[in-house]
């Protein structure tokens, strides 16, 4: 294991920037950003962490043992007494977020994934909405969506106010970024499922929700990367079927309606790559479970119209209006 967590207090951070002195009668916010293989985008990531103008952050990098330029990287940073890191071999980004958790101290936590960066004030914003709602579990904003290169392509247009039945039965509409949580009910739900490897943030947010209240705040917190080699974007059949086990203890019979047309389509062509193939039983299964899903988009078409399923609920830009 490859670990540093730095020295006690330099002067000055590796920008030459002057350090944010802590205060201690504001909530230590504790970030984790699991790791693996992603020194082309890391730096930014640590950048918008580090640059947060909230003065209370202890900051994680888990690294599952990059190959690449991310250890080299994480070094450079050494000289911030915020920043902490370790590189070794984990159970995937579940078990490297809970490992972070383990080696933190605040009672606010979030995790941001290599990839992803918060936007200036996000910290702030989120914490005096955490105070402001003492009850909430977990606050959760707005995000963008980022290209390769971090050009901005899109605002989510899947975030909205909260309700447990919709994340439960629509979909997943809270923007992982986005979202803050307090260390409290994190581990009284039993932190991360580290099994899940596409839908584990959902899952949290489901179990987080069924136990305390859940607070939605309609500001612009951070930008998500998404390009190909993302597992929302790459997991195809694999990320769909995990979704629709993972809802069913929650009393949910078949995926959330929010993933009819891409589960139909996923089914279609699974049926005929596996009719391709000769794989009878196969195609046929996944042309049952097309059939089904077929059916049940058509329904929510015909009851609530092409854009189907947001009947009533204001996006972000329409809240801005």
């Amino acid at each position: 294991m490859i670990a540093s967590s730095g020295p006690a207090r330099p002067e000055t951070p590796i920008d030459g920037a002057p350090l944010l002195v802590p205060a201690p009668a504001l909530p230590l916010v504790s970030i984790v950003t699991p790791s693996y293989n992603q020194g082309h985008f890391i730096r930014q990531t640590i950048e918008s962490v580090l640059g947060q103008d909230y003065p209370n952050i202890e900051y994680w990098v888990v690294d599952g043992g990059s190959a690449d330029e991310t250890v080299a990287i994480l070094r450079e940073y050494a000289g911030d007494p915020r920043f902490h890191w370790m590189s070794e071999p984990d159970g995937g980004q579940g078990d490297a977020i809970n490992k972070g958790v383990r080696l933190t101290h605040g009672d606010l936590l979030a995790w941001l994934n290599a990839d992803d960066i918060y936007l200036p004030g996000a910290v702030s914003r989120a914490v005096q909405a955490l105070q402001d709602h003492s009850e909430a579990a977990l606050v959760y904003g707005h995000a963008a969506l980022i290209d390769r290169e971090g050009a901005v392509v899109e605002a989510c247009a899947y975030v909205e106010p909260f309700s447990l039945r919709r994340l439960i039965h629509y979909g997943d509409f809270i923007m992982q970024p986005a979202a803050f949580f307090r260390r409290g009910p994190f581990l009284e739900v039993g932190g991360l499922n580290p099994s899940l490897h596409y839908s584990l943030d959902y899952d949290l947010w489901i179990k987080l929700a069924l136990r305390y209240p859940v607070h939605y705040l309609p500001q612009l917190l951070a930008r998500a990367r998404i390009y190909p080699e993302t597992k929302t974007a790459s997991g195809g059949l694999d990320r769909l079927d995990e979704i629709a086990r993972m809802i069913q203890p929650y009393g949910r019979r078949r995926l959330p309606a929010l993933f009819y047309g891409v589960m139909l389509k996923a089914c279609l062509q699974a049926a005929r790559r596996a009719l391709a193939s000769g794989e009878w039983a196969r195609a046929w299964a996944r042309g049952r479970q097309a059939a089904g899903y077929s059916v049940a988009l058509a329904y929510r078409t015909l009851r609530y119209g092409r854009q189907g399923y947001r009947s009533g609920v204001q996006t972000y830009e329409e809240s801005r209006r």
